[in-house]
């Protein structure tokens, strides 16, 4: 081996003994790999500082796993807003959500035979994975506004409204009655049609309960085949 190299370093032709061409291929070979390795790396988005919040666990790459419930599940939660144009421009440039629908106003005839109709713009953001932001216009603005009263109620998804209506008395809710134009809905079951915004969105049948939560809290129950 050693007159090999002799050999080797005495060649103008192999200026390099085998001993460094060996150590020059591994470096190589450690770089590529090095390379390699970076470049996947960085094709995974960032860890989380909290892995349990990200769906990471222990630096391992996991997808977030959704935890499933008997229940309507959260369909949207109802934002006052001051500027509604404003406040829905700030929601699709700051997060991405989407026009899902759009209405002026919401009718329903109730148990009285009395006619009930609450006029007022409201535009449902998309915020994906089935949820939304529904942005009510009516609020007061920002600076004038002290505490929580910002937020308006919550709405439940729910295949029947009238089940979890009765559910929710029987478990402590209140009934809520509902004024609008000196008009009241008592907040049972009740089917309205939304009537769709200048931009031609067609009318939709929900059917809709309200109630006051044992916290005070305003909570709506949504039943409807295109929301």
């Amino acid at each position: 081996m050693k007159d090999t190299d002799k050999t080797m370093q005495r060649s103008p032709k192999n200026p390099f003994t085998r001993r460094q061409l060996l150590i020059g291929s591994s470096f190589l070979t450690s770089l590529v790999a090095s390379t390699v390795g970076l470049s996947t790396l960085s094709s995974k988005p960032a860890l989380s500082q909290y892995p349990q919040e990200s769906g990471e666990y222990l630096g391992t790459w996991k997808k977030k796993k959704i935890h499933r419930i008997e229940g309507p599940g959260l369909h949207h939660s109802a934002l006052l807003s001051y500027d509604i144009d404003a406040t829905i421009r700030f929601y699709e440039q700051g997060f991405g959500a989407r026009k899902r629908y759009g209405w002026n106003s919401a009718q329903t005839i109730l148990p009285t035979g009395q006619f009930f109709d609450v006029v007022r713009r409201v535009q449902l953001m998309d915020m994906g994975d089935g949820n939304y932001v529904e942005i009510v216009a009516g609020g007061t603005p920002a600076s004038e506004r002290v505490g929580y009263d910002v937020w308006n109620h919550i709405a439940l998804r729910a295949d029947n409204t009238d089940l979890y209506y009765e559910r929710a008395i029987k478990a402590g809710a209140q009934p809520y009655s509902f004024v609008f134009n000196d008009k009241t809905w008592n907040g049972e079951p009740a089917d309205f049609v939304l009537s769709g915004d200048p931009s031609g969105q067609a009318t939709l049948s929900v059917r809709l309960a309200y109630c006051r939560g044992i916290d005070g809290e305003l909570i709506e129950m949504v039943q409807g085949k295109v929301l």
